[in-house]
């Protein structure tokens, strides 16, 4: 029985400009409230959020972030959440900031998502929080006398990077010292130690009330049940009390905007004292007048939103400059905290970098110096990505809905102020130049900023390291052979007490649900242009209908050399991806592809001689198209492609099919602007090289790929000399043979043969889908040869070095100096075809090991050891991976994966039909995550049917071959694939270590049976004996960028 419900329905409405309704209850009688988001996808999100506010730098909020997964009053199990989530198609997570911890439910479908609801809310207000599980979670010293714990080894991996001592710094700077906002939420590394389990169950009985807490759900769901399911959750709960809580932020005293201007310069540990950072903040207006808010936004777009915008213009964009970089990130508190961070500035520069972007600002105060036109396109510009936004992500919702319940009217009245229309965007379309400078002079002249200019310093980061190793010397003496035995002892009761094993009549009580039931979004297909041998017909479904004939029609008489894939679905906008493959390009020319990826802001020269300066064509392009972009892949896979991708309103189809021409045919390479882009090249590299997981990967790339490899020459460590020496070239007059190179790269690379033209969106009314590029192909020379078929576009597997073939004897490890954790990769090889028996087994077992909570999970993140560890498949390179994320022990992270794995191989722990239950659900939820919306459906179909040649069907076939294998085939797989990656014999092992445990870990490899390197960045590349032809090898620009993306199921 239900029982009365008390939730006062608060305000329900549709968007304007999405297809969305928005809904909102609070409970009368405990306060509590819901927010449900009705938008359709086969992804139900659930987001319940907490007001968290604390005067200290303890990490109370950030330790219940982990502590609620460790049980509640009726589920007193750690890992009921996830173990269940993971039977019922679904993942949870959870995030702390400075004003609020909210924690995510993510599942396939209603049915899994109504059955958790009740259980996860049961977490959130009535956790046990054990001795026990703040030991394991929070921070503990063990047997060795290292200090560990879950949320320790988080804050450990960050506290020293450069970012987070700036921003921690401006908190304190522009706040109180009783502000919640100059507060550390996560929790200092010294100050954690001192936190006790009486003061977390304090802050959490003070803080997760019914009446601070929001449920925040968006998604496909019965919207009836929903309230019933809250109802009887509601009724159990205790009743609002007679004298109002206290609501954290808003009923706390608020600090005004500065009274004076300040400058504080602060050091962050680095051995490259070369290149700092500046953080610069001002205290905005009230964070719930949204005009004001919008338009602050518009303003610090303005400044910094593009190259040719104010700040860029002057300090990015210039030869010799002040920075690489600039970014705006506002904070939404009771006031609008305004941010903008300088990346990559010269540490001798910091000051005048700081003088220089007030002066920029102080300038447009003046009429006359305003672009008001300028502005307008900002604005408009803005609203359509805005708008964008909203079709594509959940999120942008939810989070508004967040800071409706943070900030907002206890009646709910600002949720539709805030999200019905865009009316702000209109109102400051109108606005007056007069009205933009009085704005920009009220908030960023008169109201004082406060800036902080970080410099590296290698003797704080010897200091750091000195007093790292004098703390372990003072744990070991403090407690002694004796006393570390104990500690070691009682950290193995409070790891057993934890893991006292979830019932499996508890888990078997909940159905699992019907996968069937689960509403996978469908995408129409169609095919146009060249298409003869292009495909597989079986592992393809184009419609046959009256558009595909209207596309035949459309289609030049003539031989159309180009192949067209139409995805049709329902939105605002249009994506043309324009597919390419590398191998086009001569090897010794791809260095230079981080300078063609700004093929977007070079300037144009059309044949008849028009010319079109960088700037104008910035702007222009701005105005046309609202994402562009040229980089590696497609869609993040497949990273030995080259892919332009450009977002567009589909009325503007043919200018944006004009501008693909244009960048791809007239750009113009001029000495002034590559010598730009090569200087901010160069001056990103300290800031790369302080990411020490980045450069893990990027030793990896260096070493396992060839001279061929587009990753590998997109490396920043691999083409780092190439390009100060180009630097060197263009300041001794030598510009002429970059230019050629530059030129040769676009005339290979940008051929009819050579394009495969993919376009998404309501394609149904487009105009001369087809017709509309025989402009664009009659600019360019007719081909030779028919293009390559999909069956022939290179993979990543191909571009092996000889090491990376052999995959054995060698661990590389990268020396860290600033790093406190430890990252590493081991890998070994497995069949690179999508559709190998064995892929699906190695599928269903890397799951077994992964899951949350399974056995990866408890016996490395649940002991302390590392802040993460998971097993990897990526078909496209042909390798399966463990990786350790943050280790606090990577040595001992290794010894548990390679016992966990050696112990399923042996038969000493049997895989049970549960864990194949779950392992399976777990995949569905996270093949359900990958098409979540109309765009993501859309490509990942694509992926499968051309790219992978799988078919249109292989959901449903990967479900079936998963569904009919036994524990067996899953021992079959840990035996054949999983064993090797810890044997010296079939695997590579790459590592970025704190430079303090070079003795130990080169030590500890060698003894496996690796042939060690040891590698300082900056130094000479590593040379391996015999075992490969390439002494170096490279990785992508970005962090993991293939390793996350090309992962597959």
């Amino acid at each position: 029985m239900t029982g009365k419900s008390h939730f006062v329905k608060q305000t329900s409405f549709e968007v304007d400009y999405s297809p969305t309704e928005i809904t909102k209850w609070r409970s009368s009688r405990t306060g509590l409230q819901l927010t449900y988001i009705n938008q359709p996808s086969p992804i139900v999100n659930g987001y319940f959020a907490v007001a968290t506010e604390i005067d200290n730098n303890t990490g109370s909020p950030h330790t219940l972030e982990h502590l609620v997964f460790m049980g509640s009053r009726k589920y007193p199990y750690k890992g009921l959440l996830d173990t269940l989530g993971s039977r019922l198609y679904s993942t949870t997570n959870a995030w702390t900031s400075v004003d609020q911890t909210v924690y995510t439910l993510t599942t396939a479908g209603w049915q899994g998502f109504k059955t958790l609801l009740p259980i996860y809310l049961d977490h959130l207000l009535s956790p046990t929080i054990t001795e026990e599980a703040c030991l394991t979670e929070v921070y503990h010293i063990d047997g060795d006398g290292k200090q560990k714990g879950v949320v320790f080894s988080e804050m450990q991996g960050i506290e020293n990077q450069s970012w987070f001592i700036t921003y921690q710094k401006m908190q304190e700077t522009l706040f109180s010292e009783s502000s919640g906002y100059s507060s550390e939420t996560g929790g200092l590394t010294t100050e954690l130690p001192t936190l006790t389990r009486e003061t977390i169950k304090k802050f959490h009985d003070s803080s997760y009330r019914p009446d601070n807490l929001c449920v925040i759900i968006t998604g496909s769901i019965d919207e009836n049940e929903l309230v019933d399911i809250m109802t009887q959750f509601d009724n159990e709960l205790a009743p609002l009390p007679d004298t109002p809580n206290k609501r954290p932020f808003v009923d706390s005293k608020h600090d005004p905007p500065l009274s004076e201007t300040i400058i504080k310069e602060i050091e962050f540990p680095d051995e490259d004292e070369s290149m700092g950072e500046l953080l610069i903040s001002w205290i905005g207006p009230d964070g719930n007048d949204t005009l004001q808010s919008v338009a602050i936004d518009m303003i610090a777009y303005y400044f910094t939103d593009s190259p040719i915008s104010l700040l860029n213009k002057h300090m990015v964009e210039i030869e010799d400059p002040l920075a690489t970089d600039i970014d705006y990130s506002p904070d939404s508190f009771v006031r609008t905290i305004i941010n903008f961070t300088l990346g990559g500035v010269p540490a001798n520069r910091l000051q005048e970098a700081d003088s220089k972007l007030k002066e920029l600002i102080l300038s447009q105060v003046k009429p006359e110096n305003f672009d008001l036109s300028y502005m307008r396109e900002i604005v408009q510009q803005q609203k359509l990505k805005y708008i964008s936004r909203a079709e594509k992500n959940s999120s942008t919702f939810s989070t508004i809905a967040t800071l409706e319940f943070l900030y907002g009217n206890v009646d709910g009245s600002d949720l539709k102020k805030w999200t019905k229309d865009l009316h702000e965007y209109e109102v400051i379309y109108n606005w007056t130049t007069e009205q933009w400078c009085n704005l920009i002079s009220e908030q960023f002249v008169e109201n004082h900023s406060a800036s902080i200019l970080g410099k590296p310093s290698s003797a704080l980061n010897d200091e750091y390291k000195k007093r790292n190793k004098k703390l372990r010397k003072d744990i070991i003496a403090k407690y002694g052979e004796e006393g570390l035995k104990k500690l070691g002892k009682e950290l193995e009761r409070a790891q057993k007490k934890n893991d006292i094993p979830i019932p499996d009549e508890l888990l078997l009580k909940y159905e699992k649900p019907d996968p069937s039931k689960i509403d996978f979004i469908e995408t129409t297909s169609y095919k146009a242009g060249f298409t003869e041998g292009m495909f597989n017909p079986k592992t393809n479904n184009y419609v046959d209908d009256d558009f595909s004939e209207a596309l035949k029609r459309d289609t030049p008489k003539d031989s159309f050399p180009l192949f067209f894939h139409f995805e049709d679905f329902k939105s605002q906008f249009t994506t043309i991806n324009l597919v390419l493959s590398s191998t086009k390009i001569s090897p010794h020319l791809l260095k230079y592809t981080s300078i063609v990826e700004e093929l977007f802001s070079l300037s144009i020269q059309l044949p008849d001689g028009t010319y079109t300066p960088y700037d104008k064509v910035i702007s222009e392009i701005n105005n046309d198209l609202l994402e562009f972009q040229l980089d590696n892949g497609y869609e993040n896979q497949f990273l030995e492609l080259l892919g332009i991708r450009i977002k567009f309103e589909s009325a503007k189809y043919k200018k944006a099919i004009q501008w693909l021409l244009n960048v791809t045919k007239y750009v113009v390479f001029e000495e002034s602007r590559v010598k730009i882009i090569v200087e901010k090249i160069i001056n990103s590299l300290p800031d790369k090289k302080r990411n020490s997981e980045l450069m893990m990967y990027s030793s990896q790339h260096r070493h396992m790929y060839n001279e061929e490899s587009l990753r590998k020459s997109q490396d920043s460590i691999h083409t780092e000399t190439f390009y100060r020496n180009l630097l060197e070239m263009i300041e001794g007059g030598n510009f002429s043979s970059i230019q050629s190179d530059l030129e040769a790269y676009i005339k290979q690379l940008f051929t009819l043969d050579n394009m495969k033209v993919f376009v998404l969106g309501n394609v149904k009314n487009l105009d001369g889908p087809v017709s509309s590029w025989s402009d664009f192909v009659e600019k360019y020379e007719q081909p030779q040869n028919s293009p390559d078929p999909f069956h022939k576009l290179p993979r990543s597997y191909q571009f092996k070095s000889q090491l990376g073939h052999i995959c054995a004897k060698n661990a590389f490890l990268v020396l860290s100096p600033i790093a406190d954790s430890t990252h590493l990769i081991t890998s070994t090889p497995i069949p690179n075809d999508y559709l190998d028996e064995d892929i699906f087994k190695i599928a269903l077992a890397s799951e077994v090991l992964n899951v949350v909570e399974g056995p990866l999970w408890k016996g490395i993140r649940g002991a302390g050891l590392a802040y993460g560890a998971s097993v990897k498949r990526d078909i496209e390179t042909g390798l399966l991976s463990f990786t350790v994320y943050r280790g606090a022990d990577a040595k001992k992270s290794w010894e548990v994966a390679k016992s966990i794995v050696d112990d399923y191989a042996s038969g000493k722990v049997e895989v049970d039909a549960i864990t194949i239950e779950n392992s399976i659900a777990s995949i569905v939820n996270e093949l359900a995550n990958g098409e979540s919306n109309n765009y993501y459906a859309a490509t990942s179909k694509i992926s499968d049917n051309l790219f992978k040649k799988r078919g249109p069907a292989y959901i449903k076939l990967f479900l079936s071959k998963l569904n009919a294998l036994t524990k067996d085939d899953v021992v079959y797989a840990i035996e054949k694939y999983f064993k090797p990656m810890f044997d010296s014999e079939s695997s590579l092992v790459f590592s970025s270590i704190p430079s303090e445990k070079e003795e130990e870990m080169e030590k500890y490899f060698t003894e496996l049976g690796y042939r060690v390197h040891i590698e300082v960045i900056d130094a000479e590349p590593v040379e391996v004996e015999d075992d490969s032809e390439d002494s170096e090898s490279g990785s992508s620009e970005e962090t993991n960028s293939e390793d996350t993306s090309d992962e597959d199921q």
